[in-house]
């Protein structure tokens, strides 16, 4: 049983009847000026109440990656209300969150947990800043080039053996979760939500190697820059981070993970995978 009053919100302001769901669930659940309402990718908020049971995103999945950054490392389960156009991580409908949010409440739903990844840089350049700084990502952790119009080289390593260096626009390495975000964009496959297993996927490869690579969830997995200029890194799309000359991203299996409240059935994923893959069409077929 979730207690009410320990609810928190964080809602994308610039999504439409986002400002009117906070309202409601205000209302619905007796929240007020104490409780913990944030817009997501601000950066002036407090911290949760340590007691807070649940965190109620109003917005899309972005909105739901942002939270994740500040709920998983609290062990807070999410439950995302779509106000997105794909969603694969909500659960919850615009026009059915309010009546339906006491059933998420009284101890029926279950809590999903999905794989995450730790991203650390290393390097003998040690005035790199960020070095040595540990970064958590639900979706992905990308290396690639920054806005020089150039490839980059990027080798790759896994559990210490070299794979290859790819010359690329950038290496996606992705969770589960990730598999439906920028990887597929990429050819990527599509690995189950469930699944821990981490993949490798190169972005723009200009010969050699272009395949996409799924490993064991306990692998290691570092990316060294070769190149002898800059390069980005970034993770679950927030802002491209540097990367100097030499410098590696290491990255292995995150020991948090991102918990979402469920009562939809965990086989929904694959029933909905086309409609949210393809929504023009989908709407076309059901327009016949």
């Amino acid at each position: 049983m979730i207690r009410q009053s320990k609810v928190g919100v964080v809602y994308n302001p610039w999504a439409a009847r986002s400002k009117e769901l906070v309202e409601k669930f205000s209302e619905k659940l007796g929240l007020d000026e104490s409780s913990w309402i944030v817009e997501a990718s601000s950066t002036d908020f407090k911290d949760p109440d340590p007691d807070t049971s649940l965190i109620i995103t109003i917005g899309g999945d972005g909105t739901i990656l942002w939270t994740n950054q500040i709920a998983a490392p609290r062990n807070i389960p999410i439950l995302g209300v779509n106000l997105g156009r794909v969603g694969f991580l909500t659960e919850l409908s615009a026009d059915k969150a309010i009546s339906s949010i006491e059933s998420y409440l009284d101890g029926s739903a279950r809590v999903e947990e999905r794989a995450m990844l730790e991203a650390t840089v290393s390097g003998d350049d040690a005035s790199g800043q960020f070095v040595g700084q540990h970064f958590q990502a639900l979706n992905d952790v990308v290396v690639g080039r920054s806005a020089i119009s150039r490839l980059v080289h990027l080798e790759v390593r896994i559990d210490g053996a070299i794979l290859t260096t790819y010359r690329a626009d950038a290496v996606i390495v992705a969770t589960a979760t990730g598999s439906t975000g920028y990887s597929i964009s990429a050819g990527g496959p599509i690995l189950s939500p469930e699944s821990k297993n981490i993949l490798i996927n190169p972005l723009a490869t200009h010969l050699g190697m272009d395949n996409p690579l799924v490993v064991p969830s306990d692998a290691c997995v570092e990316i060294v820059l070769k190149s002898d200029y800059d390069a980005v890194f970034s993770l679950d799309g927030r802002p491209d981070l540097e990367l100097l000359p030499g410098q590696a991203v290491k990255i292995t299996q995150s020991k948090y993970t991102a918990k979402f409240l469920r009562l939809n059935p965990a086989n929904q994923f694959y029933s909905v995978l086309t409609n949210r893959l393809n929504p023009e069409r989908t709407d076309k077929a059901s327009d016949k």
